[in-house]
């Protein structure tokens, strides 16, 4: 089975991001690593900026509401501001993906691919975890050879977002997973929480 190498990133929904990004930067010791405004398409979009600190890596996504309602800002009147997703990092992401498939995994669209200042970077998205839960996984691999990319490329973020406004445009709501396919087991001794 192929493994996560760990969490690349963290992503999240904010309101202000002008305000977050002085939390994180001013307040948490963060520094901003990239940054991208108006990622999206015409109908919709967002802005970004990625902080690091160590190996913690978080990006903060505000919405820019056009012809439509922002993902992010739909996100935000859905579940509140907070995490949208969990990027792992894996070495191998069509091994990943052709593996998770075969277990049943539902991904969003195709693996994106593009190219920081230091490396190759691929990049994919699942459908949310759970019902009526707005969270889901990315896969990211950055390694490829003796190059590794340490940023991000506009060009994947804005497929990976249109991936998500295409699904919100006409009202697709999937899960990873079909939960209604998984065989339930019962499993004796387990006391049902009160």
């Amino acid at each position: 089975m192929n493994q996560a190498r760990g969490i690349d990133h963290i992503t999240l929904c904010v309101e202000n991001l002008e305000a977050a990004e002085f939390l994180f930067t001013k307040v948490l010791g963060f520094e901003v690593i990239w940054s991208a405004r108006d990622v999206g398409s015409e109908t919709s979009s967002m802005d970004t900026v990625v902080v690091q600190c160590g190996t913690a890596r978080i990006a903060l996504m505000q919405g820019r509401d056009k012809a439509m309602k922002s993902q992010i800002n739909e996100f935000i009147d859905k579940y509140g501001q907070g995490v949208q997703h969990v990027a792992l990092e894996v070495d191998d992401i069509d091994a990943v993906c052709r593996e998770w498939e075969s277990h049943g995994v539902q991904f969003s669209g195709p693996v994106k691919e593009g190219r920081d200042g230091f490396g190759p970077l691929k990049q994919r998205f699942t459908y949310p975890l759970f019902p009526g839960s707005g969270m889901f996984i990315e896969l990211t691999q950055r390694d490829h050879g003796g190059e590794r990319s340490k940023t991000f490329v506009r060009s994947t973020v804005e497929a990976l977002y249109k991936d998500i406004e295409r699904d919100q445009a006409t009202g697709t709501e999937r899960t990873i997973i079909e939960y209604k396919s998984i065989p339930v087991r019962v499993r004796s001794g387990l006391k049902k929480a009160s």
